[in-house]
């Protein structure tokens, strides 16, 4: 049978055996079309991943898992605890009724002894209104004692005036006695000279008895004029000391009136401070007792929704403290708060822009590509714990608010507390190829600043203005 008949091959007519046989072999050993097509296909894939590995750009990301939260604490979910020890008189709420700041949601019956009266306020009322009667008792006494005070300083202060005005008048008196006993000094010595002379010329006879008597005479009553006047001298002396000692008595009689209104006004104002810390006393127990009547009645620390009401029957006793209901705040300013691992906490900062997708909000994700990704929601990191938090598992906390730069967040009608959530925070823009190698090797993201992954102005100026 002929060779190329068999295997299909036309070859054309050679007149040499030899020709015939290297023209069989090069139809052989020649590949096929399609496979030539195949390998320029493939060639060209090649080069066209290679471009684009080198040309595309690809966002690094750090990824965190965690839930949805409130930005501001008020408006995270919150315990409703009894402020007392006691028994459960009635629910006013029901599981998913929405409440208003301060609507009651159950009542408490206080079990202390110290508060089953009754009447505790009333007597208490009525002790406090004793203890200000007794109060404006003694100020009123009080008063009194300081009226009597300035009556007894005014009524000292004039005793004193006027006896210094008797002391200057005997002063003046007692000079004018000494004035006058000079004069009587000078008569009795002129009556003793005369007296001497006379009786010398009687003597010896040239004066007559008469006249030596009639100068005897004038002597003697100079003698009593002198010693009268030396008497008056002396009452005005003492008068006058008499009248100095009449104003240290009535200085000192007036001081010592004084000082005994004066200790009878320190012992009413110590009797006033007593008062005072019983008012006071009293006032802080009443206000107790009116806290304690005010925390038998549970309300509704913020508007909000009744989540949950712990099973307790109406009846039954509750402890201070003891959890009663669960209160969810209306939430105004959503968030999410994401863990993330030590490695990459170094890498983020506030500001850093974030891709959010939340469970049960359909997503088709591009990590790498954030214009690209679908059912996510642009926020910023707001804030990073300094520290690892061991409720985490060591990890570091972050949490990321809306971006207002980006389309809004779902309403918290749908997007509720606890819902879980994802989170890329976007890092550098590096080529495709770059972040693969850097995938293979393990290497960590770099840390410079994002080229199309700015921070937010307006995200960076609240925080500052709240810092």
């Amino acid at each position: 049978m002929d060779y190329s008949k068999k295997q299909g091959i036309t070859v054309p007519f050679r007149e040499s055996k030899s020709g015939f046989i290297a023209s069989n072999a090069i139809s052989a050993v020649r590949s096929p079309n399609s496979l030539r097509i195949m390998s320029y296909i493939i060639t060209g894939i090649l080069l066209l991943l290679f471009i684009i590995l080198t040309y595309v750009p690809w966002v690094q990301t750090v990824a965190g898992k965690g839930q949805v939260t409130a930005l501001v604490p008020g408006q995270r979910p919150q315990n409703v605890n009894a402020q007392i020890t006691g028994r459960l008189v009635k629910w006013y709420v029901l599981e998913g009724q929405h409440v208003e700041e301060g609507d009651t949601i159950a009542v408490l019956q206080d079990i202390d002894s110290k508060f089953l009266d009754s009447a505790l306020l009333e007597n208490q009322e009525a002790q406090l209104s004793a203890i200000e009667s007794r109060r404006n008792s003694i100020m009123s006494q009080l008063n009194a004692l300081r009226q009597q005070i300035s009556a007894e300083s005014s009524a000292r202060d004039a005793s004193v005036r006027s006896s210094l005005e008797r002391v200057q008048q005997a002063k003046q008196k007692r000079i004018a006695t000494e004035e006058r006993i000079k004069q009587n000094t000078l008569d009795l010595s002129v009556a003793k000279q005369r007296f001497q002379d006379r009786k010398t010329l009687y003597e010896k006879g040239l004066l007559s008895q008469r006249q030596f008597e009639n100068a005897q005479l004038e002597l003697q009553r100079a003698d009593v004029g002198y010693n009268s006047q030396m008497a008056e001298v002396e009452a005005a002396r003492r008068a006058e000391n008499e009248a100095l000692e009449n104003v240290k008595n009535k200085e000192s009689e007036g001081t010592s009136k004084i000082v005994k209104a004066m200790a009878d006004e320190s012992k009413a104002l110590e009797t006033v401070a007593s008062i005072d810390n019983s008012l006071f006393k009293g006032r802080s127990e009443m206000n107790a007792m009116f806290s304690r009547r005010s925390a038998s009645v549970v309300r509704a620390p913020s508007k909000g929704k009744i989540v949950r009401l712990y099973t307790i029957g109406t009846g039954e006793t509750v402890k201070q403290g003891q959890k009663l209901a669960i209160l969810a705040p209306e939430m105004k300013t959503p968030a999410v708060e994401l863990t993330i691992s030590g490695n990459d906490a170094p890498l983020l900062t506030k500001g850093r822009k974030v891709r959010v997708q939340f469970d049960g909000f359909p997503a088709f994700i591009i990590r790498g590509w954030p214009g690209a990704s679908v059912g996510t929601f642009g926020g910023v990191i707001s804030v990073i714990d300094a520290i690892e938090d061991e409720s985490f598992g060591g990890q570091f906390r972050i949490i990321v608010k809306p971006d207002p730069e980006d389309e809004p967040w779902p309403t918290s009608d749908y997007l509720r507390p606890g819902t879980q959530a994802s989170g890329w925070m976007q890092l550098n823009v590096v080529s495709l190829g770059w972040e693969i190698w850097r995938q293979l090797n393990g290497f960590p993201p770099t840390v410079n600043k994002p080229v199309n992954a700015t921070y937010s102005k307006e995200v960076i100026e609240a925080d500052s203005e709240k810092e």
